[in-house]
C-alpha cells in the first residue's frame, strides 16, 4: 500500500495543475471538470487497462514494438481500448464531447510513455552501427502504431458524436465557390504541415534537451533527456506549432500532428546509414545523440504531440475569443 502513496500524490498534483492551469484562461469550472473527465477516462482505459498488454519483462525496459514483447493481438486490443476511450469520453462529456474526447486516448498513451524506459535502454543492447540502423528503420514506422492508438480515440469520438447529435442541413453552395474553398483549404493544410515541421524541428531541441557536449565534427551532441523532459519538449514544441498554425492560418490541429509525425519519420530515415550516426557510434557513449529527436521513443513522441497539438489549438481559439470579447466591450 505504501507504494501507492507516491502515485496518488502525483495524480492529485496533476489534477490540481490541470484544473487551475485551465483557470488561467478563464475556462468555466464545468468545462475544466469535463476536460479532466476525458483525460481520466483515457488514463483508465488505455493507461491502466493497457499497461498489462505492453508492460516489458524488465522493470526498466522499453515499451516498444521493436523489442518483440508486444504481440499483434495485444497491440490490436490496445487500439480497441483507444477507440473505446474516445467513445466513452464523448458520452461522459456530452454535449461538447466531440471537442474534449480526442484528449482521452493520447492521455492514456501518455501515461504508458511516462512508465517506459528510455532510448538508452535499447541502445545498451543495440550499440553497433547496423543494430542502430535497424532500430531507427523500425521505429520510424512504429510511430504510426502509437498515432493509430490516438487516432482510434478520435475515430470513436467522431462516430459517437455523429450518432448522438442532430444532423444540420448543409448550405447550398455554387460549384465554383466550393472548388475555390477546397483549393484554399488544401493549400492552407499543406502550409500548416510545413510550418509545424519547421517549428517542431527548431524548438524540440530547446525544450527537451539534456546536457550538451562539444564535438569537433558535429559541433555538439546532446545527452539522453529524462522522461518528463522529453514529454515536456514534445508537448510544448508541437503545442507552439499548433498555436501558430491556428492563429495565423486558421487550420485544424490534425495537419500539425501530421507535420510533426513526418518530421520524426524523416529524421529517423535521414540518420540511417549516415556519416553522422557512424561518428556517434565510434566517438560517443549510447547516452549521446546528434539531435534530441533521436533520443525520443515513438511511444513518447506520438501521444504528447497529439496532446500538444490539441492544447495549442484550443489556447489559440480561447485567446482569440477573449480578444474579440474585449474589443466588443470597448466599443460598447
Amino acid at each position: 500500500m505504501e507504494s501507492l502513496y507516491p502515485i496518488a500524490l502525483r495524480v492529485i498534483a496533476a489534477v490540481a495543475m490541470i484544473y487551475f492551469g485551465l483557470g488561467l484562461f478563464n475556462v468555466h469550472w464545468l468545462l475544466r471538470i469535463q476536460t479532466l473527465a476525458s483525460l481520466s477516462i483515457g488514463a483508465l482505459l488505455v493507461g491502466a487497462l493497457g499497461w498489462p498488454l505492453v508492460r516489458p519483462d524488465d522493470p526498466l525496459g522499453v515499451i516498444s514494438l521493436f523489442t518483440g514483447e508486444i504481440p499483434p493481438v495485444q497491440a490490436g486490443i490496445l487500439i480497441g481500448l483507444g477507440f473505446l476511450s474516445g467513445t466513452a469520453a464523448t458520452l461522459v462529456c456530452y454535449p461538447i464531447g466531440s471537442a474534449l474526447a480526442p484528449y482521452a486516448a493520447p492521455a492514456g498513451a501518455a501515461a504508458l510513455a511516462l512508465n517506459t524506459g528510455s532510448m538508452r535502454q535499447i541502445l545498451m543492447t543495440h550499440a553497433g552501427l547496423e543494430q542502430r540502423n535497424a532500430m531507427y528503420a523500425f521505429m520510424r514506422w512504429e510511430l504510426l502504431f502509437w498515432l493509430g492508438v490516438c487516432a482510434a480515440g478520435y475515430l470513436g469520438a467522431l462516430l459517437t458524436s455523429k450518432l448522438i447529435s442532430a444532423k444540420v442541413p448543409a448550405k447550398d453552395k455554387s460549384p465554383r465557390t466550393e472548388m475555390e474553398n477546397k483549393i484554399t483549404l488544401w493549400t492552407n493544410r499543406g502550409i500548416a504541415v510545413l510550418v509545424a515541421s519547421v517549428i517542431v524541428y527548431l524548438t524540440i531541441g530547446i525544450f527537451a534537451q539534456d546536457l550538451k557536449q562539444l564535438d569537433e565534427t558535429l559541433g555538439y551532441v546532446v545527452g539522453q533527456p529524462g522522461h518528463r523532459q522529453a514529454a515536456f519538449g514534445v508537448f510544448v514544441s508541437v503545442g507552439l506549432a499548433a498555436f501558430v498554425v491556428r492563429h495565423f492560418v486558421g487550420i485544424h490541429y490534425i495537419p500539425v500532428v501530421l507535420g510533426a509525425a513526418l518530421l520524426y519519420m524523416g529524421a529517423f530515415t535521414q540518420i540511417i546509414n549516415s556519416d553522422v550516426l557512424g561518428h556517434i557510434v565510434k566517438a560517443w557513449p549510447v547516452d549521446f545523440f546528434s539531435h534530441t529527436i533521436y533520443a525520443i521513443l515513438p511511444v513518447q513522441f506520438a501521444p504528447f504531440s497529439v496532446l500538444g497539438a490539441l492544447t495549442g489549438y484550443w489556447i489559440s481559439i480561447q485567446l482569440k475569443e477573449k480578444s474579440a470579447a474585449a474589443k466588443a466591450s470597448d466599443k460598447a
